[in-house]
């Protein structure tokens, strides 16, 4: 059964990826993967939606080499504005960042994989702004990046994705990892947030409505409104295997 209804059109693969790779750089970046060319992207948003019969959600997903504040405000303004920093397991242990939970205490339904909690140890303030939260997550992201150069904890919530990408587990943190490293981000590590419904002013009182996370169609007419790729973590995994084979 496929895991979402014909009747959606998304956005396909590679252009998804073109508008996801961070802009060329003054000096080449350093690639850590061969099977794909770097392609000249844009440092865009991509809104990627999981299976409905996982969370049935979609995340808006950036480089985190391209969260500009700017960019942080947008996410944090549309999401929940819990920012999530997707990086691979071999970055999060260079980074000496320990799970937040053991893998033996993990309770959450798609066992996740939090760290703790992280700041930019310099060129911060409290480390909660759509401002110091790029600064983060643009650190994470710095090809010489170092365990010191953060503290703890922070504002900024990293996860670990699986070595096996979305050929393993179809979540958005691998999904978020995958896209960067499709698009030779050095790092490997994008930024994710879950997307909400447009919330409203309720009179005289507040509060505000849109409770509720937005679903495939509504995601697609968000991409549409703001000129965002849409695409679907199954396409992706099917992209990988096609372009990589299955593991």
């Amino acid at each position: 059964m496929a895991d979402h209804s014909s009747d959606l059109v998304f956005d396909d693969i590679p252009s998804a990826i073109n508008a996801f790779g961070t802009p060329p750089a003054p000096s080449p970046p350093v690639y850590l993967t061969n099977t794909h060319s770097p392609l000249p992207g844009a440092g865009e948003f991509v809104l990627v939606l999981d299976s409905p019969h996982r969370e049935n959600e979609g995340d808006l997903i950036i480089a985190a080499s391209a969260l500009t504040p700017a960019k942080a405000s947008f996410m944090i303004h549309h999401t929940s504005g819990y920012l999530c920093a997707a990086l691979p397991n071999a970055l999060a242990d260079k980074l000496d960042l320990p799970p937040m939970v053991a893998a033996s205490e993990n309770s959450d339904p798609n066992r996740t994989a939090y760290t703790i909690t992280i700041d930019a140890a310099e060129n911060v303030t409290t480390g909660i702004s759509a401002t110091d939260r790029s600064t983060t997550c643009k650190l994470l992201a710095e090809k010489d990046v170092k365990a010191g150069d953060f503290r703890r904890p922070g504002h900024v919530v990293p996860l670990r994705a699986v070595a096996g990408g979305v050929r393993q587990r179809q979540g958005h943190t691998e999904a978020a990892v995958e896209f960067a490293r499709l698009s030779g981000d050095a790092n490997n590590v994008g930024v994710i947030a879950e997307i909400v419904e447009e919330s409203t002013e309720v009179e005289g009182k507040a509060e505000r409505g849109g409770l509720h996370m937005m679903r495939a169609k509504e995601c697609i007419e968000f991409g549409r409104r703001y000129g965002i790729k849409v695409v679907t973590i199954e396409h992706l995994k099917k992209y990988v295997e096609d372009t990589e084979g299955k593991l």
